[in-house]
Parts: C-alpha cells; structure tokens; sequence
C-alpha cells in the first residue's frame, strides 16, 4: 500500500497540490499508524497532513475519491458483474483431457489457478501490480488509451488464460466448449478490469496534463494572439509563475543576506576548542536598497503588455524592492498608490480604464518624467520601460533618455514588438537602444518570466 499512496501523493502533485518531501514522510507515517481500513479516517488525516490552503483541500477530496473509493466501486462492480454473469459458472474437464500434460500446464498459470480457486481479488491485485510495472501513471492523452490497455491486461495475464484456452482447442473436442467458454470470460473480466483501470487513471491525469499543455501554450503565445477567453487566464498563470519566481529568489537572498564564511575569523574564534569551528562568522557586505521605477506605454498598441508586465511585477512584491510605477500616453502619471491601496488585478483595470487609450507620445512623456521625477533617479535604480518605441514622427526624445540612463544603474527596454519589426516605418528602437543597457523582446509570458528571473538575478 506505500507505494498506492505514493502514486496517490504524485496524483496530487499533478494537480498543483504543493507537497514536500518531509510532508511525504508525514503522509506515510499516518496511514502506517492508522492503517487503510477506515477510508473516511484516512481521508481526513491525510488531508491534514498534505494540504495548507482550502484550494488545495478541495482538490485532495477530488483525487481522493477518484483514487481510492472510485476504485473499490470499479472493484465490487467487477464482482458482481462475474457473479451475475450467464456464463458457466464452474470449470470441469472430461476425465479423459484432465490428464493432459499440455492443458495441466497451461491451467497452472498464477491467472488461471486463482480464478479456478475463485479467488476474488486476484484480478484487482493484478491489476495493481502490472500497473506499476507498466508505469500507468503515465497515461495522459485519450489516444494512449489503446496501448496502455493492451500492455497492462498482458502484465496483469490475459496471455496465461490465452494459452490455456489454446491448449483446450487443440484437443478439437466438443465436450470441451463449456470449459473454453468459461476460460474466455474469466480473460474477458480481467481485460475489461484493465480498461477500467486505464480510463480511472486517464480520468485522474487527464485534466492535469489538459492544464499543462494549455499553460504552455499561454506561456508561449504572443499576447496579441490571445482571445479574450485565453486572457482572462492569465491572472491565475501569473500568480503560479510568480511564485514559482519568488520561491526561487526568495532562498537565493536569505543565502546572500548570510554572506561568505570568514575563515580567518572563524578559526581564530574557536582555537579554544582546538580549532573545531563550533562557532561561525561571515563576511557581509552592507547594500542599499535597490530601487525599481517602471514606465508603461498604454497605449491602445501596448496597454495589454503593461497590463501583465504590472501585474507579474506586483505579484513579486516579497522578493522585489519596492516598485514604482508610471504610465504614458502623451502625458506621464504615476500610479504607485493605485497599487497600495488596491490589489493588483483592479489597480491593473484601474490604470486601463483611466489612461489606457490614446496614441504615444514619446518625446513629450519623457521630457515630462525627467522634470518631475529624474531627481529620485540614482546609481541604485533599476528603471524599466515597456514600449514599442514608435514615435509617431513625433520628437523621440532621445535626449532625455539618455539623461536616465546616466542617473540610473540599469535601464532596460521591454518591447512587445517582434525584433523583425524594429526600426520599421515610426519605430525609433534601434536609436533608442543606444541609451538602454539592455534591449530585449519581451512579447509572451515565457519572455517576460525569463526576462524578470534575470532581473531578480541582478538585483539580488
């Protein structure tokens, strides 16, 4: 039964049901001290030792009853279907085959016996078994059906009852058509014990795999590819890469907080133990705080790219510096309190519906930022622009980027472009670049998780 349970943990870990290893452990030492006879009590200590959050408690009942009472159900089913059936109902042979070495051999196949015996559970058992040999688990997609069902009733025995009913047709005796037929119905509920077992499966990966390859998708698609519907999904991938990110960098700071070990230091401290380092200094290093200012384009053109790029950054709030953030037409606001007094997702609508409309106005918004806010620019600011960088014939600005970039300790360039368009027709991106420490195409989810993990790298 471990390893049921462990399939049952992996099953969970499929559907975003977070659980580490020493909450693995807890699992299995539950169930060791309760057992597995009183299901509704292990269900309930095992919900306290693998979930954390209500979400994830509701997607433990889902995969426990698919996983374990589902199956007991297919089980009793099976039983009763066996016990109903109008086939014969007991196995005899004529005297004059019985003795037969060829069938004698082919009957004292494991499948074969157990069910001469009628032992009951013998096929649920094999079942199990040849499913962890054949790695069902595995199943996620409607067309692996087929092989999955033909490769776990091979392991589980069809082929014993096979050969057995082979060896009776090769005596060519009609007395033998009763013993034949009831050979071929105990192979029939043991195959069909082999569908079940693939579909239950296949029921219980398939929304997880259906999940993931629609996430990818997302991840991979240009923003401006996606239909409304695929939209509004977004939120909920960004929060999973976010934090997923945020894990990441979260370990990576605690460990920079620490510092390198002083070995110096270390073992003069401990000559009184003989050189034994019991005791343990480290070397820091005092840094500032970083500080991030970002400036949107939300134009009709860009705004939906603003609108993740804003709502990625703010769901990284434990493990980025303090964000501040402006946003551009033809003129530059900022928006910071929008997003401290509201949670990201309204602040991002918020900030679409108030100025996401219009046509950019480069030049203008620039030279608008720098006079107002360019002071608060220094050596410790990460400042980011997201924007396609057409002008519209308009004044670029140019100069007053390049006064940024002066002040501050990294400018970056996020534009949602395809670099195949860059510096075509209005774009003034290659000119642009020239006063940016890093230009890159930031158009898809995959990009701009890649493009902040590099960030947090840095800033960190």
């Amino acid at each position: 039964m471990e390893q049921t349970l462990l399939g049952f943990i992996n099953t969970l870990r499929q559907h975003d049901v977070r659980i580490s290893t020493s909450e693995t452990l807890d699992a299995l030492q539950t169930a060791d001290v309760i057992g597995y006879s009183n299901q509704q009590l292990l269900r309930d200590a095992l919900a306290a030792s693998l979930t954390k959050t209500r979400d994830e408690k509701a997607l433990f009942h889902q995969c426990f009853d698919l996983y374990f009472l589902a199956k007991g159900e297919r089980h009793s089913e099976q039983q009763q279907t066996k016990t109903e059936s109008p086939h014969p109902s007991q196995f005899e042979l004529p005297d004059a085959v019985a003795g037969d070495a060829a069938v004698q051999n082919a009957l004292s196949a494991p499948m074969v016996q157990a069910a001469l015996e009628g032992n009951n559970d013998a096929v649920a058992m094999a079942i199990e078994e040849a499913a962890e040999g054949i790695s069902l688990d595995n199943v996620r997609f409607n067309t692996q059906k087929g092989i999955f069902r033909r490769r776990l009733a091979e392991a589980a025995g069809t082929g014993q009852f096979d050969r057995a009913i082979d060896a009776l047709k090769a005596i060519d005796s009609e007395e033998l058509a009763g013993p034949i037929e009831w050979l071929e119905q105990q192979r029939y509920v043991l195959d069909m014990a082999a569908r079940d077992a693939v579909e239950h499966q296949l029921l219980l990966n398939a929304n997880a795999a259906g999940r993931a390859i629609q996430q990818q998708m997302l991840r991979n698609t240009r923003l401006s590819a996606l239909e409304h519907y695929h939209l509004k999904q977004l939120p909920t991938l960004i929060r999973a890469l976010a934090k997923k990110l945020a894990t990441r960098h979260r370990q990576r700071r605690r460990v920079d907080r620490r510092g390198k070990l002083d070995m110096a230091k270390t073992l003069r401290r401990n000559l009184a133990y003989g050189g034994v380092p019991f005791h343990t200094y480290w070397k820091q290093k005092r840094k500032d705080q970083p500080k991030l200012v970002v400036l949107c384009d939300v134009s009709g053109s860009v705004s939906t790219y603003a609108r993740f790029l804003l709502l990625f950054l703010y769901s990284l709030t434990d493990v980025m510096p303090r964000i501040r953030s402006f946003v551009f037409t033809s003129e530059t606001y900022e928006v910071t309190d929008l997003f401290e007094r509201h949670p990201p997702e309204q602040a991002v609508e918020l900030v679409n519906q108030k100025w996401g409309r219009g046509s950019s106005d480069y030049g203008n918004s620039f030279k608008q930022f720098v006079s107002e806010y360019s002071a608060q620019i220094d050596r410790n600011t990460t400042l980011i622009i997201l924007g396609d960088g057409r002008a519209n014939s308009a004044d670029p600005g140019l100069d007053q980027l390049r006064e940024l970039y002066q002040r501050s300790k990294y400018l970056l360039w996020f534009n949602p472009e395809p670099r195949a368009s860059w510096n075509t027709g209005d774009s003034e991106i290659k000119r642009y670049q020239s006063a940016c420490h890093f230009v890159a195409e930031c158009n898809s989810m995959a990009k701009l998780e890649r493009l902040l993990d590099r960030l947090l790298t840095v800033l960190h």
